[in-house]
């Protein structure tokens, strides 16, 4: 049978697919009897992702992507240029937004 293109093989043995398996990966766990339980993310235990690292405020941001977009420009890089001028509008807006 053929869809979009690819070769489905059909085996009439077995009706289910592998997503189908009710204690898949998406199914309930075991408990681990004896053994902690592994950290979730997200439960409060421990932070979801580490906490933000900003290198100055936002102006100062902005400055430095502007200052990147300078020398871009003298090297003669229009596309770099423009990425960096995007940056540095994008800190303007934050500032903006979070006085």
């Amino acid at each position: 049978m053929y869809a979009y293109g690819m070769v489905i093989a059909i085996t009439e043995t077995s009706s289910r697919m592998p997503f189908d398996n009710p204690r898949g990966a998406r199914g309930p766990k075991r408990p681990r009897f004896g053994q902690p339980a592994p950290p979730q993310i997200g439960s409060g235990h421990s932070p979801a992702r580490p906490p933000a690292r900003v290198g100055g405020s936002a102006q100062q941001k902005q400055a430095q992507w502007l200052a990147r977009a300078a020398d871009a420009e003298r090297r003669g890089d229009a596309v770099e240029a423009e990425l960096c001028r995007q940056y540095a509008e994008h800190w303007y807006r934050v500032e903006r937004e979070f006085p």
